[in-house]
């Protein structure tokens, strides 16, 4: 797959996680087009840790795994319907790099502007929340494989 149009797809989706109330669309997938659940503003007290998960939502599709966590922020929390700037770096789950994330990508959350798991994600993130995690692929791009992302949440708006 190309890298180009991966990077714009993923940027593309990270943007729309932001929005507080995602448009219809007539090509969702029933991933995309399930029910919002309530997004927590915050984890837990004490931060993020490995092995904690953030639910799908989807009956079915497994939860996000938080495989390593780089930093706790103390942050804003994001919430939906904020514009959130995010760097990121898209890989297989094996670890091969698909998108080095260059450059910081803004979205609005829950807006469709991303895939829907980093909506999902996002919206639970703090401010200098830095973290691995892996996304089921019914949350990302079906049919292509779980994908890893390195994310740190900078700044929301």
């Amino acid at each position: 797959m190309n890298v180009l149009i991966l990077s714009a797809a993923l940027l593309a989706a990270a943007a729309a996680s932001c929005a507080e109330q995602p448009s219809p669309r007539t090509d969702a997938s029933p991933a995309e087009t399930a029910p919002a659940e309530p997004a927590p503003t915050a984890p837990a007290t004490d931060g993020w840790a490995v092995g904690d998960t953030i639910p799908s939502g989807i009956p079915g599709v497994p939860d996000v795994q938080i495989l390593e966590v780089r930093g706790n922020g103390s942050g804003p929390a994001c919430g939906t319907g904020k514009t959130a700037t995010l760097a990121y770096k898209a890989m297989k789950a094996s670890g091969e790099v698909l998108d080095p994330g260059s450059r910081p990508f803004t979205f609005r959350v829950g807006s469709g502007q991303a895939i829907v798991g980093w909506d999902k994600v996002v919206s639970r993130m703090r401010v200098g929340d830095s973290f691995v995690i892996l996304m089921p692929e019914a949350l990302a791009y079906p049919g292509r494989g779980d994908l890893k992302f390195e994310m740190e949440l900078l700044s929301v708006r």
